[in-house]
């Protein structure tokens, strides 16, 4: 009778250690089959940061390159405009000074000279003064009439009219100060492009 009650509780105890053995072996594989998807799920989101993050850097880096290269197009452009300013307002002061004297008077005997019928000079009150007889030599070594006509707008150099040919021309400071201008508009901007290509690639 012992023998068998040994035998007995040899069996239930070997049958709970299996129990407690299957039990404890399903647990820890719960866990780490638990831990298994809770780490892919800390990688996938860790891969989506840092995905994201790129995405965000390269663009902020775009941006930031985009903006410099406006910045420089702005600041090129206003560079250039204030060149073409100090060389408009330099380029006026010297035409209206150049604009005077003998080259005055040789470029009215040309025009009057070459252009048909006769022509109405308009100088500044200053100029007339001292073109009149010059347009009186011109009148009566052509044959062509010459009136001299004083203009308020006119500060340096004149206009002239041809008579019976609706044809008027300028060549006032001004007018010629804003053709030369226009001139060296495009010649001014390769300098200033060249210039700065250059600081940039130093």
């Amino acid at each position: 009778m012992a023998e068998e009650l040994k035998h007995l509780i040899e069996q239930i105890q070997k049958e709970g250690v299996e129990k407690a053995t299957t039990e404890a072996d399903h647990i820890i594989s719960q866990a780490k089959d638990k831990a298994a998807k809770i780490v892919a799920k800390a990688e996938a989101q860790a891969q989506e940061t840092l995905k994201k993050a790129e995405t965000e850097s390269a663009a902020f880096a775009e941006r930031s390159v985009k903006t410099l290269e406006q910045a420089a197009r702005d600041l090129l452009i206003t560079v250039g405009q204030g060149c073409e300013k100090v060389v408009t307002e330099t380029l006026g002061k010297q035409v209206d000074s150049t604009l005077s004297g003998n080259l005055l008077e040789k470029m009215i005997t040309d025009v009057v000279s070459q252009g048909g019928g006769g022509a109405v000079i308009s100088a500044s009150e200053a100029d007339k003064a001292a073109l009149t007889s010059l347009c009186a030599g011109i009148a009566k070594t052509t044959g062509k009439s010459v009136e001299l006509v004083s203009d308020n707008e006119v500060l340096s150099g004149f206009k002239v009219t041809f008579e019976g040919q609706n044809v008027s021309l300028d060549y006032t400071g001004e007018a010629v100060a804003d053709a030369l201008a226009a001139f060296l508009r495009p010649e001014l901007a390769r300098i200033v492009s060249g210039i700065a290509r250059e600081q940039i690639s130093n």
